[in-house]
């Protein structure tokens, strides 16, 4: 059975998440009360593509012997870095032309190279959304070590690291914007919300979901409806979570909703109805595949649409106008720009590898 098929749909919606919190919070139907209280607090989407890269990465290369970490760091390479410069000039471009946006060489630098994220006051420079790319880049160098640390433990000391990396981390996170005394300002925002290292505990959290995925798939301890459960309960709570004051809600970004998405991510992994098979469609998983580029593109391809209606924000019929041509620029580059170049890395590399 291949889980990473009936996930992949995830990132779609996640993405479709984020873009309707970053400019369509104004437009029907996500401007209602109920709807709005949740789409406020859609950034919460990025931590689950952090919590969901764990899991992949876990149930892509958790039972192999042993990982070709030179191979490892350059798929990852051909995977993210093709779209995301392209990205990165379009944006740098636009804003200098468009929006009369001159960036200092340092921020030009640490976006070029993916650190930006570490540079608080840097790290929405240019292409905003690009800070969680440069978090995901930490991940991909951290978890050839990761792996190899949970090889050596057992299953029970496996889940007692995780949870306890995650529970001191929470636990910075609610210390840090409670007591710790920053300096106002966008510099101590971007410290608290952005910074690669308060983010690793998702990271870990969804490497715990790829553990147990491949732990449970065999097993009988764990039946259909059990895990259709474990999802319904998981998006039930994630809505509640989100919608209604509670002493959770300050912490999701940082790793709060692990157990949420644990939930979710389990239940439809394991779960093998209609509903999965039709997350497996094909179209479902173009659309999953899409979703990097979705992502990237969704600032530059943002600000060119503003142009073509002459306004600053898009709303109603624009900002759908907007959905539509970003979906279909996104699959049309996943199609005929990421899978080409990903293929022409890797062929001229692995090649120069094995010669």
């Amino acid at each position: 059975m291949n889980y990473i098929k009936q996930l992949t749909f995830l990132r779609f919606i996640a993405a479709f998440l984020i873009l309707i919190f970053h400019f369509g919070a104004k437009t029907v139907p996500f401007d209602l009360p109920l709807l709005n209280e949740l789409i406020r607090e859609g950034s919460i989407a990025v931590s689950f593509f952090f919590f969901l890269s764990g899991t992949v990465l876990y149930l892509t290369y958790g039972e192999k012997s042993r990982i070709n970490t030179r191979q490892f760091y350059l798929k990852r390479f051909a995977r993210i870095y093709p779209v995301y410069v392209v990205a990165f000039l379009i944006t740098l471009i636009l804003g200098m032309i468009v929006l009369n946006a001159y960036p200092k060489g340092l921020a030009i630098i640490l976006q070029l190279l993916s650190l930006h994220a570490w540079y608080p006051g840097s790290c929405l420079s240019i292409n905003f959304p690009g800070w969680s790319i440069s978090v995901e880049v930490f991940f991909y160098l951290l978890f050839p070590l990761i792996l190899y640390i949970l090889r050596k433990l057992s299953f029970a000391k496996q889940v007692v690291l995780i949870l306890l990396v995650w529970a001191i981390s929470l636990f910075q996170h609610y210390y840090f914007i409670n007591h710790l005394h920053l300096t106002p300002g966008p510099e101590s925002d971007q410290f608290l919300l952005y910074f690669p290292l308060w983010h690793l505990n998702t990271f870990l959290f969804g490497i715990l979901a790829g553990i147990l995925i491949q732990r449970l798939r065999n097993s009988d301890t764990l039946n259909l409806n059990t895990a259709r459960l474990m999802y319904v309960l998981g998006i039930v709570l994630f809505v509640l979570i989100l919608v209604t004051n509670n002493p959770i809600k300050p912490l999701v970004h940082n790793g709060g909703m692990s157990p949420i998405f644990l939930l979710i991510i389990l239940g439809l992994a394991l779960d093998r109805s209609i509903i999965t098979k039709a997350l497996s469609h094909k179209y479902c998983i173009l659309l999953g595949n899409a979703s990097y580029s979705m992502y990237i593109l969704q600032w530059p391809i943002y600000i060119i649409l503003t142009q073509v209606f002459g306004n600053d924000e898009l709303n109603g019929i624009s900002f759908y106008s907007y959905l539509i041509t970003l979906i279909t620029v996104s699959c049309l580059t996943y199609l005929y720009f990421e899978k080409g170049m990903r293929a022409f890395i890797l062929r001229k590399w692995m090649r120069s590898e094995n010669t």
